[in-house]
């Protein structure tokens, strides 16, 4: 089986705040994960699911799971879990607390929020909730090579097309060969802060490294 471990070595997650400290541990409910050759992510192929969201702390260097993708270059990563996400400053400043564990709604109905299945047809999925009052949905992040992506479309809907802002980049594409391991990196050191009302993360930078 070909392991793809996914890992993060300084971590935030999508709201623009002002200040510039580190996380200490970032929290995610991941209930699977998809790979796409193509950086509009259609026709993905799972690399692990599970029915029941699985709470990592990706600063810990998880292996969330393993499978067996076929040879290829993939140029998108598809990740389907909570849109509740759990940080930690590693560092006060502003509204942030060092030590102190934050819950963010990330995608939901004050932010205009949607979400949507790979390759489904109609309308999309309106998430729930407010800053104020978060509630959980479960969305799919779509990371993508697609240069435009993140700077202005969904976080959490398809691309659809080359020049598609839908989606965050991902800045190297996800290459499968033979028994070859890669881990996941999002690099975001500096992204905790605060714009004044709330402590949040602002988006990381997303790509892939091979491992001996």
């Amino acid at each position: 089986m070909k392991s793809l471990k996914f890992a993060l070595v300084a971590a935030g997650l999508f709201s623009a705040n002002a200040l510039a400290l580190d996380a200490s541990s970032l929290k995610l409910q991941v209930y699977s994960v998809m790979l796409s050759t193509s950086a509009q992510c259609t026709s993905p192929v799972t690399v692990f699911s599970s029915a029941t969201a699985t709470e990592v702390d990706f600063l810990a260097t998880p292996t969330l799971g393993s499978g067996n993708p076929p040879d290829a270059t993939y140029n998108c990563v598809i990740i389907k879990m909570s849109d509740l996400i759990k940080f930690t400053p590693s560092a006060t400043a502003g509204l942030c607390t060092a030590g102190t564990q934050y819950t963010a709604d990330v995608c939901r109905s004050d932010n205009g929020g949607t979400t949507q299945a790979p390759d489904a047809v109609g309308a999309p999925n309106a998430c729930n909730g407010t800053d104020a009052a978060p509630v959980s949905d479960t969305v799919y992040l779509y990371l993508t090579t697609n240069a435009s992506a993140g700077t202005g479309g969904s976080t959490f809907m398809q691309p659809t097309g080359p020049t598609s802002t839908n989606g965050l980049n991902l800045t190297d594409s996800l290459v499968i060969a033979g028994a070859a391991k890669s881990k996941f990196i999002v690099n975001a050191t500096g992204k905790v802060g605060d714009d004044g009302v709330s402590c949040g993360m602002n988006p990381p930078v997303f790509g892939f490294q091979k491992l001996p």
